[in-house]
């Protein structure tokens, strides 16, 4: 497997945990790979996780990182009103790129940018990471397996501190015109992403919005979806002031069987039951072997530290997220999930968002 260096923009809060996890894989030989440059505009923060993850170059404007030519890779990790100039910008000097979640303000944004990467044939890679939770893998695999019968009803809710203070804190998740919205695009565009994953393409949406803080974007989003195979899945997310960590619980039922997925800070868990069969319960440490599976990895094949890259690493699932996409870039695959992922998630979005404003369902 060819060596990648990894140029990072943005060392805020997701930046950060992009760089534990890259470090990890970089420091256990799961990849060969470098974090050879970071770029931020903030010279404290830059310098601070240069020292932490020793990364020899720092640069104060993007430009520069992206016409570095020892950068292969570009991460995205800025605010999400600039990440269209960066992945622009990226795309145009042909560096492979992964960019955070949300990928633009609008499914049209986010398709303008697609284009830009197909027209340089780049690889591509967007931050919807419940796609490597454990857990979530080891629902769809149940789904998959088609014991469970016909899906009919699934629902997530999604609470959290109001990201403009607690362990979420950042200057700018409060700015309409930087986030492009609040709860609903900046945090559960992952839960709609996941609903369509796990239930599969949606036909049409209905949504409601609230502003209980009376700031200028959304603290509560609640969504129907409608799935072309006639099953219904619901999202209520939530921006609270509550001094708690991100909880996430999933519940997915079928005509013959039901899972249950915790995703909360204190205990990861699954559930299942199926028809004439006694309920099970899995750990995370028991579905690990379906993110390997996933990855194509074997755990025999792993020594400690690279096993402990993948699974449990601080934020796991972005380990996983990173190794699959580098992956994939070294290894001239596609990549999953990509911009076009991130279009039809917006697409969810966008429809939930047009429903709450003229108070009607939306057909897709």
């Amino acid at each position: 497997m060819q060596r990648i260096n990894v140029g990072l923009v943005g060392v805020g809060n997701i930046g950060n945990i992009h760089l534990i996890s890259l470090a990890a894989l970089k420091d256990s030989h799961l990849l060969d790979l470098d974090i050879t440059a970071l770029c931020d505009i903030d010279e404290e923060a830059l310098d601070r996780a240069a020292n932490l993850y020793d990364v020899p170059t720092t640069y104060g404007n993007y430009d520069d990182i992206v016409l570095d030519d020892d950068v292969d890779v570009i991460y995205v990790c800025t605010p999400t009103n600039r990440h269209s100039d960066i992945v622009k910008t990226a795309a145009e000097q042909e560096k492979d790129i992964f960019c955070e979640k949300p990928l633009a303000h609008s499914a049209p944004q986010a398709r303008h940018l697609l284009g830009h990467v197909n027209g340089h044939n780049i690889r591509n890679g967007v931050g919807l990471v419940l796609r490597y939770d454990q857990l979530c893998l080891y629902a769809k695999q149940l789904i998959q397996d088609e014991s469970l019968g016909k899906p009919m009803l699934a629902h997530i809710r999604d609470d959290q501190h109001f990201p403009i203070d607690y362990i979420y804190y950042s200057k700018w998740r409060g700015d309409k015109s930087i986030a492009g919205g609040g709860t609903l695009i900046e945090h559960s565009i992952h839960d709609l992403d996941l609903l369509r994953w796990l239930f599969g393409d949606v036909q049409d949406v209905f949504g409601r919005v609230s502003f209980f803080s009376e700031r200028e974007v959304e603290d509560h989003a609640s969504v129907t979806l409608t799935h072309t195979n006639g099953a219904v899945s619901t999202l209520d997310s939530l921006w609270h002031w509550i001094d708690r960590p991100n909880e996430r619980f999933i519940e997915l039922f079928f005509q013959e069987g039901y899972i249950a997925i915790d995703l909360g800070s204190d205990e990861r868990y699954l559930k299942y039951h199926l028809k004439d069969e006694r309920p099970a319960r899995v750990s995370v440490e028991d579905a690990n072997s379906v993110l390997l599976e996933e990855l194509g990895l074997e755990e025999e094949e792993l020594n400690k530290e690279q096993l402990q890259a993948i699974t449990d690493v601080g934020p796991e699932r972005y380990s996983a997220l990173s190794y699959a996409f580098l992956k994939s870039v070294t290894e001239g695959e596609d990549t999953a999930p990509s911009f076009i992922d991130a279009i039809k998630a917006h697409q969810l979005v966008d429809a939930a968002y047009k429903s709450a404003d003229n108070d009607r369902l939306i057909t897709l």
